[in-house]
């Protein structure tokens, strides 16, 4: 049999579909011989998305059955653990460091971090008044020592300290205390600190030679609700961070979370916030460093509650199979987010920890649960759910484009298998109606169904047909992965190339039709099309939607440009519009983006060109 056969001419390869009587029913138009590069990334590369948040023993027995299990990297052992040498000295005494290694060292795919209190580390100094330049100077060459010498599995990634400006509060007197007082100049003062350990400290490390495999990531940002007090929590926190660590800091890095702790207990990232979030971090690297520095989400996924009664008493069981589920949506509309990004993201780590006892905190977000007999086995929670779906694919990406930017798509060629990837990010269902570009003959099919809902347990399917599906209903929480085994394998006759372009200005108030204005450098068009990333920070009230002129030429928004929910139970909307525009719209070299809005308020905060050109292999 042969998978319906659409004709389409060139122009149209990687278009996003825009007609009006399409709107009904969502249309994903796979292009399976175009091979497309995100910047210069074009393989699906599990190591950076099929993970974990722990560390566990080389021969213990779930693991080893965990790697065989989802085709993880035989050495695979987890992606982060609190075990920096941070934390090492006592009292500021640094142990005598033993010489057991010589030579360029081997690294370890991981994180490794530990809690801010390890390093603000007497509970009776005001950290936001003493110099720490001499123990800064002191730590950061024990760091890079112990490395060198003495730690057997030395981590890829350091991320000096977990969260730590959310824990400023904590590490001067004031702030100690039970009413805790908030002052804002000595919150600063820490949080410089802060900053200054992870540039001094990638001083260190890139001046060792025998750690050049090594990296240095930060700072992990907790909750990045950048568009607080008109961008201040931005300014004073990962501004100020990229300003003064920035150039020694390989790889940026923030935790995203659905959930509670932004702003109430349902609020949402995924979607148009995570966009915005790592849109303004990539255009301010650009605009400070000249360059656009990975991106590592060393968290992400949802923050589910504790039991009844965990932590008043003793004893109590902390998990419970219907809220370990949850995270899972949160996890696939996230890693969608991250897998689109391609080169521009690092390594990604879902908080699904490790084996976790059962009257633990974080037994609730655990991929493994054995109950309080403890004759019991070690089981995997529902959390195994998200490597079931993700087990098999594999290859290089293809182009794939859905007519609903609430459902998310992505497709990767391996041989003769094609994986289509959809995921409904949308409040309600969606039929997909799946149209290729170019036929091929198929052997069968398999189908990958991952559900999650809010008051039951998540459910794992996994059929085989004979037939191709014309269409696939999504219902609201569901992803499916559908694997098109073919008689022969698939031969690429074009390449896509994905680029962004980044705006020389960012962060401009609205005023009331008032242009902000934002050039662009350096553009190559071509054969193609191309997305205007509009990043919008505004109250509830006001519209967001503007006029948008480029080069002169107004711009039509036409359909949903907002992906996923319109944030209305957070204080205020912080999103990406996600707009199409033609490609004869843009010109070598500058372009110039006029926006401008009817009503005041708020702010445009980046204007980013993402072009992708179609090339005849």
């Amino acid at each position: 049999m042969t998978i319906h056969k659409k004709i389409y001419s060139a122009a149209v390869f990687c278009a996003v579909l825009g007609i009006s009587s399409l709107k009904a029913q969502v249309v994903v138009e796979i292009d399976h011989k175009t091979q497309r590069f995100i910047g210069n990334e074009t393989e699906f590369k599990r190591d950076k998305y099929l993970n974990i948040h722990g560390y566990i023993k080389a021969n213990d027995p779930e693991l080893i059955k965990f790697r065989n299990d989802f085709n993880l990297n035989p050495t695979y052992r987890g992606a982060r653990l609190l075990d920096s040498p941070i934390k090492k000295p006592k009292n500021g005494v640094f142990p005598i460091i033993k010489k057991k290694y010589s030579g360029v060292r081997e690294v370890e795919n991981r994180i490794t971090s530990t809690a801010p209190k390890d390093f603000f580390y007497d509970k009776k100094v005001d950290y936001s008044q003493v110099d720490m330049t001499t123990y800064m100077d002191e730590l950061t060459s024990f760091v890079a020592d112990y490395y060198r010498y003495q730690e057997p599995n030395v981590p890829k990634y350091i991320e000096p300290l977990n969260e730590p400006m959310v824990h400023a509060v904590d590490f001067y007197p004031e702030g100690k205390q039970k009413k805790r007082k908030y002052i804002s100049s000595k919150v600063d003062a820490i949080n410089t600190r802060v900053m200054e350990l992870h540039r001094e400290l990638g001083k260190k490390i890139h001046a060792t030679p025998e750690l050049v495999n090594m990296k240095i990531m930060g700072y992990g940002g907790a909750f990045p609700e950048f568009e607080a007090k008109n961008f201040g929590v931005w300014n004073k926190r990962y501004k100020k961070f990229i300003d003064i660590a920035g150039t020694e800091v390989d790889v940026f890095s923030v935790h995203l979370y659905d959930g509670s702790g932004i702003n109430n207990k349902t609020g949402r990232r995924s979607g148009s916030n995570v966009e915005a979030i790592l849109d303004i971090i990539e255009n301010y690297s650009f605009i400070k460093l000249h360059k656009v520095k990975p991106i590592a989400i060393s968290e992400y996924g949802r923050l589910v509650p504790n039991q009844p009664g965990f932590g008043k008493k003793k004893g109590v069981v902390n998990y419970n199979p219907i809220t370990n589920s949850q995270a899972l949506l949160s996890q696939n509309n996230m890693v969608m987010s991250f897998i689109e990004r391609g080169d521009g993201i690092e390594f990604t780590i879902p908080f699904t920890m490790n084996k976790q006892p059962a009257t633990s905190m974080y037994s609730k977000s655990s991929l493994w649960y054995k109950g309080l007999d403890k004759s019991s086995d070690w089981e995997y929670t529902p959390r195994v759910n998200f490597f079931k779906l993700w087990k098999d694919v594999a290859g290089d990406r293809v182009c794939i484009n859905s007519s609903e930017i609430d459902m998310q798509s992505q497709a990767f060629v391996n041989g003769k298998q094609l994986h289509v990837v959809l995921n409904n990010i949308k409040d309600g269902p969606q039929t997909v109606k799946l149209n290729f570009v170019e036929g091929q003959k198929i052997k069968n099919v398999e189908i990958k169904r991952l559900s999650v809902y809010k008051d039951k347990e998540a459910v794992f399917e996994d059929t085989k047909q004979k037939e191709a599906p014309e269409s696939v209903k999504l219902n609201q929480g569901e992803t499916v992965i559908i694997t098109y085994n073919f008689k022969s394998a698939v031969d690429f006759n074009k390449k896509a190339v994905s680029k962004k372009y980044y705006s020389d200005s960012y962060l401009q108030p609205i005023l009331a039709n008032k242009s902000a204005v934002f050039k662009i450098k350096d553009v190559s068009v071509g054969q193609g099309k191309a997305i205007l990333r509009l990043g919008v920070s505004r109250n509830h009230s006001k519209t967001l939607l503007p006029k948008i002129v480029i080069n002169g030429k107004s711009i039509t928004i036409k359909g949903d440009v907002i992906r996923g929910y319109d944030q209305k139970n957070r204080k205020q909307f912080f999103g990406v519009l996600e707009i199409p525009i033609e490609m004869k719209v843009l010109k070598e070299g500058t372009n110039t983006i006029d926006v401008q809005f009817s009503d005041k308020g708020g702010f445009v905060t980046t204007a980013i060109l993402q072009v992708q050109k179609i090339e005849t292999k």
